[in-house]
Protein backbone atom coordinates (compact mmCIF):
# COMPACT_ATOMS: atom_id res chain seq x y z
CA UNK A 1 0.00 0.00 0.00
CA UNK A 2 1.15 3.41 -0.71
CA UNK A 3 0.06 6.94 -0.07
CA UNK A 4 1.44 9.75 -2.52
CA UNK A 5 0.16 13.62 -2.41
CA UNK A 6 1.46 15.46 -6.05
CA UNK A 7 1.60 18.64 -4.94
CA UNK A 8 0.98 20.40 -8.76
CA UNK A 9 -2.58 18.36 -9.09
CA UNK A 10 -3.38 18.94 -5.57
CA UNK A 11 -4.35 14.75 -5.25
CA UNK A 12 -3.98 12.70 -2.66
CA UNK A 13 -3.68 8.51 -4.39
CA UNK A 14 -4.04 5.95 -2.25
CA UNK A 15 -2.76 2.47 -4.18
CA UNK A 16 -4.39 -0.78 -2.13
CA UNK A 17 -2.71 -2.73 -4.86
CA UNK A 18 0.12 -2.43 -7.43
CA UNK A 19 -1.51 -3.21 -10.22
CA UNK A 20 -2.89 -1.30 -12.93
CA UNK A 21 -6.61 -0.82 -13.17
CA UNK A 22 -8.77 -1.72 -15.70
CA UNK A 23 -11.57 1.51 -15.17
CA UNK A 24 -12.25 3.83 -13.09
CA UNK A 25 -15.89 5.27 -11.25
CA UNK A 26 -16.36 8.27 -9.47
CA UNK A 27 -18.31 7.77 -6.33
CA UNK A 28 -18.40 11.47 -5.51
CA UNK A 29 -17.22 14.59 -6.87
CA UNK A 30 -13.68 14.58 -6.71
CA UNK A 31 -13.30 10.95 -5.31
CA UNK A 32 -12.05 8.34 -7.84
CA UNK A 33 -12.18 4.52 -7.22
CA UNK A 34 -9.39 2.82 -9.84
CA UNK A 35 -10.91 -0.79 -10.13
CA UNK A 36 -9.50 -4.16 -11.34
CA UNK A 37 -10.71 -5.98 -13.90
CA UNK A 38 -12.77 -8.35 -11.48
CA UNK A 39 -14.20 -5.08 -9.39
CA UNK A 40 -11.29 -4.96 -6.61
CA UNK A 41 -10.83 -1.64 -5.62
CA UNK A 42 -6.99 -1.23 -6.53
CA UNK A 43 -6.81 3.51 -5.52
CA UNK A 44 -8.91 5.73 -4.50
CA UNK A 45 -7.65 9.49 -5.78
CA UNK A 46 -8.50 12.28 -3.62
CA UNK A 47 -8.76 15.43 -6.16
CA UNK A 48 -8.34 18.85 -4.71
CA UNK A 49 -7.13 17.14 -1.89
CA UNK A 50 -5.63 20.34 -0.09
CA UNK A 51 -9.62 21.36 -0.08
CA UNK A 52 -10.06 18.26 1.65
CA UNK A 53 -8.01 17.60 4.58
CA UNK A 54 -5.05 19.51 5.42
CA UNK A 55 -2.47 17.76 3.11
CA UNK A 56 0.52 19.64 5.44
CA UNK A 57 0.63 16.97 7.73
CA UNK A 58 -0.28 13.00 6.76
CA UNK A 59 0.24 10.74 9.69
CA UNK A 60 0.14 7.22 8.97
CA UNK A 61 0.85 4.85 11.93
CA UNK A 62 1.02 1.17 12.53
CA UNK A 63 2.55 0.14 9.28
CA UNK A 64 5.66 -2.31 9.26
CA UNK A 65 8.29 -0.57 8.12
CA UNK A 66 9.65 2.89 7.02
CA UNK A 67 7.23 5.73 7.10
CA UNK A 68 8.27 8.47 5.27
CA UNK A 69 5.75 11.60 5.93
CA UNK A 70 4.91 14.11 3.20
CA UNK A 71 7.34 16.75 5.02
CA UNK A 72 10.28 14.33 3.72
CA UNK A 73 11.02 13.09 7.17
CA UNK A 74 11.67 9.44 7.83
CA UNK A 75 9.19 8.36 11.38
Amino acid sequence: MNIAYFKDSDSLYIELSPENPSHAWEAHAGIVLNLSEDGRVVGIEIEHASRQTDVRVLRVGDFPGEVVAVDGKTH
